[in-house]
């Protein structure tokens, strides 16, 4: 299938992801199921196997049979946005699904990895005080200013432009597997 060789090539998304993805396949006539994993830690797409997929969909098997005939590259505008599917996860929404699903063609998916690498590797030296916290100044999951979004709850940042929460002792991200933020205990003076 034409996605694992995007799966191999996708560095940023996969991480984003972390998890296995179903799909249920329902045959159009006969209403019988077919379950596919999309395995991101492993790249490749195989038979469901039983195992806790965090993120699920439920869609007509002609559907997804004619999206991958025509090599369709963007299966967020085609199919997802179409409504021709039901969803369920464990958690949160987690958008870099959609991402992968945004790019799949070899040329999208370089550039969306391209785009999250330069994100990665941005270095952000600004700090800010929320709280009782001196806090990197840019968010980051998008690079949102926390000046401006972050919100303080004990030892919780939450960044209200798109919900991501991360501990503030320990920086890790509680929403995604994602960067962590930097963030020490303010000490005025």
């Amino acid at each position: 299938m034409r996605m694992e060789p995007l799966l191999r090539s996708s560095v940023y998304i996969a991480k984003g992801i972390g998890s296995p993805v179903r799909f249920d396949l329902v045959g159009y006539q006969d209403d019988s199921t077919e379950s596919v994993v999309i395995d991101f830690d492993n790249r490749e797409v195989r038979p469901y196997a039983g195992e806790r997929a965090r993120y699920g969909f439920r869609v007509q098997r002609e559907l997804v049979e004619h999206l991958i005939f025509t090599d369709e590259g963007d299966w967020v505008n085609s199919l997802f946005l179409s409504c021709r599917f039901s969803a369920t996860r464990i958690g949160r929404y987690n958008e870099f699904i959609y991402a992968f699903f945004e790019c799949l063609t070899e040329e999208r998916m370089q550039y969306a990895e391209g785009w999250y690498d330069e994100h990665e590797r941005a270095v952000d030296t600004e700090d800010i005080v929320l709280g009782d916290w001196s806090v990197q100044r840019r968010c980051p999951h998008l690079k949102a200013d926390l000046r401006r979004f972050g919100l303080v709850d004990g030892d919780v940042l939450t960044c209200q432009l798109h919900g991501w929460k991360f501990d503030l002792p320990s920086g890790r991200c509680l929403t995604s597997v994602a960067p962590g933020v930097r963030a020490i205990p303010y000490q005025p003076g």
